[in-house]
């Protein structure tokens, strides 16, 4: 009997965790939740990666408001609008995600780290190395092969990567102490 027992609270178990998803940022929820939101955007701390054709990624501090409980919460936006092509049309592709303040340590811990340090790096042929930093709503990705460095940007919904829209660029990698420079002022 407890042999029983023990299998059907393990069975149920691992179900209740294959069915848990993976939820977005706070700010994704506080702001979905709100009846009536204000968001107010600090547009002198920007840091902005543009592609070869004319995708940009922008990052800068917010404060979203709820109107109604006046509860505030602080993050980094980050809008993308890309590209794509689909059944021989181009179409613009506009989104905005968030970084949670509590996330940002890491992204900045990320980026002293493993990428600063890489910023020049080389490969030798044949190899390449990436370093990936994962939030709830983007993952940065940073690549370098043979002398080539490229920066892409993936969105996020639920823990599922979209692969099929995103960002990338390799000629804006210099770009990136910048964007360290601007999450240390906010955070």
């Amino acid at each position: 009997m407890k042999k029983l027992f023990l299998a059907l609270t393990l069975s149920i178990s691992l179900f209740a965790y294959a069915q848990e998803t993976k939820s977005n940022s706070d700010t994704r929820k506080f702001i979905d939740n709100a009846d009536f939101t204000q968001i107010n955007k600090d547009w002198s701390q920007v840091a902005e990666f543009k592609s070869g054709l004319g995708e940009v990624v922008s990052f800068f501090p917010v404060e979203a408001i709820n109107l109604k409980t006046n509860e505030k919460i602080k993050s980094l936006q980050m809008d993308m609008n890309v590209i794509y092509k689909s059944m021989g049309k181009t179409y613009n592709y506009y989104k905005n995600s968030w970084i949670d303040i509590e996330e940002i340590d890491a992204f900045i811990f990320f980026i002293e780290e493993y990428i600063i340090p890489n910023i020049e790096g080389k490969t030798d042929n044949k190899q390449s190395v990436t370093y990936l930093f994962n939030s709830k709503e983007i993952g940065f990705n940073f690549r370098i092969e043979k002398n080539r460095r490229r920066i892409s940007i993936f969105l996020k919904d639920h823990g599922i990567t979209d692969h099929e829209h995103y960002f990338w660029t390799e000629s804006q990698v210099n770009k990136i102490p910048a964007l360290l420079v601007m999450l240390k002022a906010i955070k």
